[in-house]
């Protein structure tokens, strides 16, 4: 049986082996990368904005300046959980979202998301992303083939699964150091 089989990229069994900071760091490297090509594209990590509401940090914002001084605000939160993040969760980030006059929100979760948060996210436009260990990318067809990743298989060490929810299925795209193309895709279209 393959590891799809026994878990799924947007709520995986195994618990991810880095630090709270490292893990931040990690989604600011994928995002910064995004807008390498970018003239007006920054990403900061640990930011706070103000609201209505009050002062939010953020684990991290990313501004992306259009036609002559607009500017797009992404706000980012890295989710380190024992269990799927709920609905709840991304209600607060999309009402942050309102109260700090933001445009688009990701959500990075290392426990992945319950159907319902998915469900939510994908009629606010808010992005979900699994963050896994690189060795989870790794698929074996049979029954006595080691699970682990051998070294030529070059697997990163980090990755990321965004899941997008359609018509009762769930789709999902790997990012890594090698693919940030859906992040490009989904900060450009949505």
């Amino acid at each position: 049986m393959n590891k799809w089989n026994q878990e799924s990229p947007w709520n995986p069994a195994h618990p991810v082996d880095i630090t709270p900071k490292d893990y931040e760091k990690q989604v600011v490297s994928w995002l910064t990368a995004v807008g390498s090509n970018l003239e007006q594209f920054e990403v900061q990590h640990l930011q706070h904005l103000e609201g209505q509401g009050g002062d939010y940090e953020f684990d991290a914002i990313a501004k992306l300046s259009v036609l002559k001084g607009a500017s797009i605000i992404i706000l980012i939160e890295c989710k380190k959980y024992g269990r799927p993040v709920e609905r709840e969760k991304i209600l607060a980030l999309w009402a942050k979202l309102q109260d700090v006059g933001g445009h688009k929100a990701m959500m990075f979760a290392t426990s992945g998301f319950q159907s319902g948060a998915l469900k939510f996210a994908k009629t606010k436009g808010i992005a979900t992303i699994t963050f896994v260990q690189g060795s989870f990318l790794y698929e074996t067809r049979g029954h006595d083939t080691p699970s682990m990743p051998p070294p030529w298989a070059d697997l990163p060490a980090y990755a990321g699964i965004m899941l997008r929810e359609e018509e009762e299925t769930i789709h999902s795209t790997v990012i890594n150091h090698r693919n940030i193309e859906p992040l490009k895709k989904w900060i450009g279209n949505n």
